[in-house]
């Protein structure tokens, strides 16, 4: 019984890990990944700039120096989007950015689970 119970866990285990190891290899190449900062009178933030190898799955979020940014349809023309980070604003009443402890990258939409894929955005 107990040996049955291993191999059940350890077999729950290995299609784990091949679910998402499937999952990363599927998912689209980020090319062209950039940012730069701006800062006026009532924001600051950054302007964050990628383009998708391919748009079978969506790119959820960006997260940029700790700071997590919804995408939105605005945010997408063809394969390319631009997402506004914002770090401060005081045009928006009572905005608070949602840090995040993740290192640079893009949450990734896909049937089973939010992926998360680390990107090396270069300043512009």
């Amino acid at each position: 019984m107990k040996i049955s119970i291993i191999k059940s866990f350890l077999g729950a285990i290995f299609v784990s890990i091949a679910v998402t190891s499937c999952q990363s290899n599927v998912l689209p190449k980020v090319k062209n990944a950039t940012y730069s900062s701006y800062s006026n009178a009532d924001q600051k933030g950054y302007w964050v700039e990628f383009e998708l190898s391919h748009d079978s799955i969506a790119p959820k979020s960006v997260v940029l120096n700790n700071i997590l940014q919804e995408i939105t349809p605005e945010n997408k023309t063809d394969k390319k989007f631009k997402v506004n980070v914002i770090a401060q604003s005081t045009a928006i009443f009572g905005f608070k950015p949602k840090l995040v402890e993740k290192e640079n990258g893009i949450y990734f939409v896909t049937d089973t689970a939010d992926v998360f894929r680390a990107v090396d955005f270069k300043l512009k």
